[in-house]
């Protein structure tokens, strides 16, 4: 009894030695997002020029979001193959007009990009773009999906209703059978009444 009562006690102890240790570790490195320059090596600095500041970011958002879609499809297929210019293509990508395969696409951009960059531009490049681009294109996904099963469901529940609509309508025909037959015999019996009389 004494051991069971001593190991009750001993159990929560342990858990706070645990907790202990963990609290001690290091927090993973966050990089501020806020920095001047996402650029920290001079070849960066040189392959991203003006992309190296967040302003160059926004000013390249905003203008794709007063962009129509066609004329920045036509700008993205301009631009080349070059990290700076797969930058521009991704946040030409970013519009709410901009369909899913080509907002796809800009996810594989990113995905080649964040192999070429400093870890600052990474992290800005995952925090302000593919995460929240990622989402989106889940959430379309799922839209689709349930568009199409409600399109489904949608035109079996139409046929079981004409189905129904088709049975009752036999139902009713074999209600009226069944009432002309009774009306029948009905006129059978009252029939062989009156003869029998």
């Amino acid at each position: 009894m004494k051991a069971l009562v001593l190991l009750a006690l001993l159990i929560p102890l342990s858990g706070c030695e645990l907790l202990q240790k963990n609290m001690n570790q290091d927090p993973p490195e966050v990089l501020d997002l806020m920095l001047s320059t996402y650029c920290t090596s001079p070849e960066s600095m040189a392959t991203f020029e003006e992309y190296c500041e967040l302003k160059a970011w926004a000013d390249k958002l905003i203008e794709a979001s007063s962009t129509a879609w066609p004329e920045r499809s036509k700008l993205i297929d301009s631009l080349g193959d070059e990290p700076k210019q797969l930058l521009e293509k991704v946040l030409l990508s970013q519009s709410e007009d901009t369909p899913y395969r080509n907002r796809l696409r800009a996810q594989n951009w990113i995905e080649d990009l964040q192999t070429r960059t400093d870890k600052a531009m990474t992290q800005v490049l995952d925090v302000i773009i593919y995460s929240q681009s990622q989402q989106l294109l889940e959430l379309e996904s799922a839209i689709t999906i349930l568009s199409e099963v409600n399109g489904r469901q949608a035109k079996t529940i139409a046929s079981q209703e004409i189905q129904l609509e088709e049975k009752n309508k036999e139902i009713e025909n074999q209600r009226k059978q069944v009432e002309q037959l009774l009306d029948i015999e009905a006129s059978m019996v009252n029939q062989n009444r009156s003869d029998n009389k």
